[in-house]
């Protein structure tokens, strides 16, 4: 159980990595969200158990982020389109999956509403962040008011691993602090020659996202229990949009040597398609291994669910 529980943090650490990508919606996929939402919201009540279930995953996260940061970034900066379809696939290939889990309820205007809001929500995000698309503050200087700042970060970007379908990383690419939290403190974590402030950056920002998931789990929580298929349709907005989110940071490799210098290809897809056969065709492969992937995630869930009863 230990090591399952290791691996699917790993898997869910993808996402403080990859831009577009939500934790959350991986969490709901591996068949750990409503638990994951449970143990955090009650860590204080049912100490042993909630730590028991909370180690491992958040143990698989920390490795995760360290020790795919490097390898991810690598591989989005030289192919972002090969590597971000592959998480669409992904995406998509869980939402039939979502749905079954409120087809016995019938679609009401509220759930159209709840819907269409984290929808807009998601897309509003994206639009904020196309046209704030700069890296941002690069260093925190060492002060008590930047302490304060990364505190209330890390409570904002928690709520990405409990919202599914919001990314960690957008939100911070909006808030212009992704290349100083993500970009020059995750990325070099093993530099040691810099411990002293990556420890300032980290240990505010794990504050603040520990605060953050403890409040915002509760209410996701309390939501699931009484207005189950509201959520569950808000849930399903926010990870379609995501989609779209995906989609949007995916930037041509030949138009320059760094990511976030690299030209988006929505603003010219079609002569991208046309001058980029292979990455397409290698594109269409990874989207459908994540059809597949996705698709064995939810059965193997499903088949565990069944084995429990």
């Amino acid at each position: 159980m230990f090591l399952t529980l290791l691996l699917k943090g790993f898997i869910i650490g993808i996402a403080f990595i990859i831009p577009g990508v939500s934790g959350g919606t991986l969490a709901i996929y591996l068949g750990i969200y409503d638990k994951l939402l449970h143990s955090i919201g009650h860590v204080f009540k049912e100490f042993k158990k909630s730590v028991s279930f909370l180690l491992p995953v958040f143990l698989g996260i920390a490795i995760s982020i360290v020790a795919l940061a490097k390898v991810l970034g690598f591989f989005i900066e030289k192919n972002s389109f090969v590597t971000l379809c592959f998480f669409i696939g992904l995406i998509i290939g869980g939402i039939p999956h979502l749905f079954k889990e409120v087809h016995h309820k019938p679609v009401n205007i509220s759930s159209i509403i709840s819907f269409v809001v984290a929808f807009a929500l998601v897309l509003l995000l994206m639009i904020f962040k196309l046209q704030n698309d700069q890296a941002g503050m690069s260093v925190f200087e060492m002060n008590a008011v930047n302490i304060l700042v990364l505190v209330l970060l890390g409570m904002v970007a928690s709520t990405t691993m409990i919202i599914p379908g919001i990314s960690g990383s957008a939100l911070l690419m909006v808030l212009g602090f992704y290349t100083a939290i993500v970009t020059n403190v995750v990325g070099n974590i093993l530099d040691f020659s810099n411990l002293s402030y990556h420890l300032y950056v980290i240990i505010p920002f794990g504050i603040g996202a520990a605060i953050g998931i403890v409040v915002f789990s509760k209410a996701i929580e309390f939501s699931l229990r009484r207005f189950k298929s509201q959520t569950y349709y808000a849930i399903i907005g926010f990870i379609m949009a995501s989609i779209i989110v995906i989609f949007c940071e995916i930037r041509d490799p030949g138009s320059a040597m760094v990511f976030e210098d690299q030209v988006p290809i929505f603003t010219n897809f079609f002569n991208f398609v046309g001058t980029h056969i292979v990455s397409v065709l290698l594109g269409v492969v990874s989207l459908v291994t994540g059809l597949f992937i996705s698709k064995l995630l939810v059965s193997f869930e499903g088949k565990s669910i069944k084995d429990a009863k």
